[in-house]
Formats: C-alpha cells, structure tokens, sequence
C-alpha cells in the first residue's frame, strides 16, 4: 500500500497565529487529514520579517495567512506565486462581504479583534486556549507570546486571576515560583522583551490559613514540619519573591482580601497605563 504523503502548511499572521491554526485545523477535519504538518510563525509585522518566514518554505507548501494590513496581504499573495507556494487569506475575504454588506471600511488595525464586539469572540476562545496551555508553569519555551504573565508563590490566586483575564481577551501565561528553585529564564527574557510581569503577593498569615485550608479540603493532615504551611517558611518565600521582582522590576500587586476581579482590574488598568 502506498504511503500517504504529509502535506505542509505554514500559518502566517500578524497575531498570535492561534486562531487561523484552528481554522486550518478544523479545514483539514473535513477531509481526515489531522496528520497534516503545521508551521507558525506568528507575529509577522513587516516585510522584512515576512520575506524570512517564507524563505524558510520550499514548494510545495500550502500558506494560509491572515494580516490585517493591506500591504502585507498583497505582498504574501505576490510572493506566494513567486515561489510556487498556495497561498490562501483566511480571513480578509469575509471582510470583504461584511464591508460591502455593512456599507462600511474595515480597519487595518493589528489590534482590531480587542475592539470589535463580532470579532471578540474569537480573540476570547485564543486568549482562553493560550491561558490554559500555559497555566501553572506550562509551555515557558513560548512566554514571549503572552500578552500578560502573572508570576508568585503557591496559591496566590494566579490561575483564576489568569482565567478571568482571559476571558477578557487577554493571553496570559502563570509562571508559579517555587522556593529554592530559579524561575525558568524564559520568564526573564518575557520580561526584558515588554511582557508585562506581575508579582502577586500576599499577607503571610492570610497565605498560611489558604494553605492549610487547602490541606483541610484534600483531607491531608499535614507535617509538623511541613514547610508548605509553615509561617516562617512562607514569610521568607514571599520575601524571596518580592526581592527577585524589584530585581527584574515586575509590578508588585498584593492580591491580600482582594476579589479575583479587583487584582485583575488593577492589572488591566496599569497595562493600560504602559500602552498609552
């Protein structure tokens, strides 16, 4: 029997590549073929960075790609001829009907999806899925993809502070810190690139009760000498964790009494501070 041969395709957009990956995922569905190679290369904002992401492409390969700047739409429509590549734009001729329909121009905005209510949907269900995959220390080879990354000692509220933001629309990658363990330099190199990394913190004692409720719950009895509960122990990790985010000047929120939705409004509003 003959084998069958792995089709390539490369997603190519000005975002973060998730969402035109699900569309080509779900594409390809139809025909069972999951088997199918995919290469991403997200975030691609200019001619320059273009013209090297499809350099690394040999015929045949099929590009699907998304841009929301005329430019750069014509540009990988020419370019995908010129060296005997498919090309196919996912997105723009859906544009074109709603405009033409609507009576109305599109944006050519790179943000965009944040400010059309039709479109949020879809940067919601991206910003949801990176969330999740990168939840809890997951996927750090990728940090530079998120939008917001929430750092901090065990149980500071990271993962549903995380979801919430996600299901605002923004990617939001948790990096827990672990006492006695360096975080991943991934997170650094987020960082020093213009992520924004927050620090959450809290009040020792308060930290101290969460975690030895949270021992109640799974119906463990902790150690005399467990250090997870122990309040000296958390005091000097949460220390640790206040000293290495001055040292990498990440913002320090204290997350103490504080609702899930006022830690996330804080955050939302001093991410905005740094855009304008």
């Amino acid at each position: 029997m003959k084998k069958r041969r792995t089709e390539r395709i490369a997603v190519i957009s000005d975002g973060t590549c998730d969402t035109a990956e699900n569309y080509v995922r779900a594409i390809l569905a139809q025909f069972k073929r999951s088997d199918a190679a995919l290469l991403r290369f997200p975030k691609i904002r200019n001619p320059i960075e273009l013209a090297r992401a499809l350099d690394k492409l040999e015929s045949p390969y099929l590009v699907a790609y998304t841009f929301a700047e005329e430019k750069l739409r014509k540009l990988i429509w020419s370019e995908s001829k010129k060296r005997g590549l498919f090309g196919v734009d996912i997105f723009y001729p859906t544009i074109d009907l709603f405009s033409e329909f609507l009576h109305l121009n599109p944006t050519q905005d790179i943000g965009a999806l944040h400010s059309t209510q039709a479109l949020n949907y879809f940067e919601r269900v991206e910003a949801i899925e990176y969330t999740v995959k990168h939840d809890d220390g997951m996927r750090q080879d990728d940090l530079g993809d998120a939008e917001i990354i929430l750092t901090g000692a065990s149980r500071t509220s990271k993962t549903p502070t995380s979801m919430y933001l996600a299901h605002k629309g923004y990617r939001v990658a948790n990096v827990p810190l672990v006492a006695g363990i360096e975080p991943p330099g991934s997170l650094h190199i987020a960082g020093e690139s213009g992520v924004p990394v927050f620090l959450l913190t809290i009040e020792p004692t308060h930290l101290a009760r969460i975690r030895k409720a949270r021992f109640d719950r799974l119906g463990t009895a902790p150690n005399q000498s467990d250090t997870y509960i122990d309040l000296k122990n958390i005091s000097e990790e949460l220390t640790a964790a206040r000293n290495l985010a001055r040292r990498h000047q990440w913002t320090i929120i204290d997350v103490t009494n504080k609702a899930v939705e006022e830690t996330a409004s804080e955050i939302l509003l001093l991410v905005s501070s740094k855009q304008t």
